[in-house]
């Protein structure tokens, strides 16, 4: 009988010893063998290090071999793992985002013979999630987590101004006349954010536009792009949102503190942000404007490292990891939206947010992966640092982008 995996039950103890050993950086890489693989991981904290421990756990309940968390922040991860996976002591478990697949092909190998040597059912899986891992056709990682990128909103404050609750599938007509109120009421509508995925998908949603195309190709010229900053900059110039800032968690902090009325995000974070506020939250698609509904989705998952010398056993332990099993417990935890359709149903009860089901549902019809390119990471950091001025209207966004293509070369 396999063990049900129960999340967030773990000792003082064993925590602290997570913190001291199996989430150390300097776990040993080179000295994998088939029976002890190191897995790559972020870690943001004791309660994030005792969840990923019982999945790392489940594969050698599983008779798979022993897997231990080599962790580190989410802002030091992508930096320290390029220099792992090209250093000879690369972990044989990484742990990958769909946005940043296509950064990482040099040195990920391909998984497409592993699962169906293996016999995963590929039909499993959320397809938006898949195709998320997906670079050039090839399978890179399985996913575990998917979602479409979505609005969070305080109910209260929309009774409060006399708006119209943001139904899933409102329209741009909708939210502006909301913004409206909501500046008569002296309060920002929307909590600013340039974040790569958020800024993006609030753009596509806008009018289309996009810096990374289908097909992973980038234009940092693009001029809907250009034109959505120059719509978010009329937002701040009218009172409607908070003036923008490179600080990553200023607008879901604006938006818990009843700042602004919402904020951009992902399921990945509902559940965490629901125990912060004390509010009624509430969950909402990205307005639809001239293109029809639209958002970005994104994903994260584990992929199998080129230097790892025991591949077979490195996917063994992803499938585990990947599992219905283990996915069920993790929605369960809130902790993330299951890649594994037959999951996702634990997370809505989990979640017990009304509409959120709906919503979701309507938001993943209308998503499309945001694809990675080799220059997503450079891109995110040139908005973080030139997009502030377009949205805080210092610069035009067509100024922005050039500016920003310029650097990208």
């Amino acid at each position: 009988m396999r063990r049900r995996l129960t999340l967030g039950v773990i000792s003082v103890a064993t925590i602290t010893g997570l913190m001291l050993t199996g989430c150390s950086s300097g776990t040993d890489a080179a000295s994998q063998t088939e029976d002890s693989l190191v897995w790559s991981m972020w870690i943001s904290g004791s309660e994030d290090q005792a969840a990923w421990q019982e999945v790392a756990d489940a594969v050698s309940a599983e008779g798979g071999p022993e897997v231990t968390i080599q962790g580190s922040p989410f802002t030091d991860y992508w930096t320290k793992l390029r220099t792992q996976l090209s250093a000879g002591d690369a972990p044989c478990i990484v742990s990958i985002q769909s946005l940043r697949a296509a950064n990482f092909t040099d040195v990920l190998m391909p998984i497409d013979s592993l699962a169906e040597e293996a016999g995963v059912d590929l039909s499993e899986f959320d397809e938006t999630a898949l195709d998320g891992m997906r670079v050039d056709g090839d399978l890179y990682a399985l996913p575990y987590d998917t979602g479409p990128v979505v609005m969070f909103y305080n109910q209260d404050l929309f009774e409060e101004v006399g708006a119209e609750p943001p139904r899933p599938g409102w329209t741009l007509d909708d939210f502006e006349a909301a913004a409206a109120r909501f500046a008569e009421a002296g309060t920002p509508i929307l909590a600013s954010s340039v974040e790569d995925l958020f800024v993006e998908s609030l753009i596509l949603g806008y009018n289309g536009g996009r810096v990374i195309a289908e097909d992973g190709g980038l234009d940092a010229t693009d001029p809907g792009f250009a034109e959505g900053l120059d719509w978010m900059s009329s937002l701040v110039d009218a009172g409607q949102a908070t003036q923008a800032s490179s600080e990553a968690s200023a607008d879901d902090n604006a938006y818990v503190n009843g700042q602004a009325g919402m904020y951009i995000d992902g399921p990945w974070s509902l559940l965490t942000q629901k125990s912060r506020v004390d509010f009624t939250l509430g969950v909402t698609t990205i307005p639809a404007g001239t293109t029809g509904p639209s958002t970005f989705s994104a994903g994260s998952g584990f992929g199998v490292s080129k230097e790892c010398a025991h591949p077979d056993r490195a996917f063994e332990a992803i499938r585990t990891m990947t599992s219905e099993q283990v996915l069920t417990s993790l929605a369960e935890q809130g902790r993330a939206f299951p890649s594994r359709t037959a999951a996702q149903q634990t997370w809505y009860d989990s979640a017990d947010i009304e509409g959120a089901q709906e919503v979701l549902t309507a938001a993943q019809q209308a998503s499309t992966p945001l694809p990675g390119n080799r220059q997503s990471d450079q891109l995110a950091q040139l908005l973080t640092q030139y997009a502030v001025q377009a949205v805080n209207g210092q610069r035009s966004g067509a100024e922005t982008m050039e500016s920003i293509a310029g650097q990208l070369g």
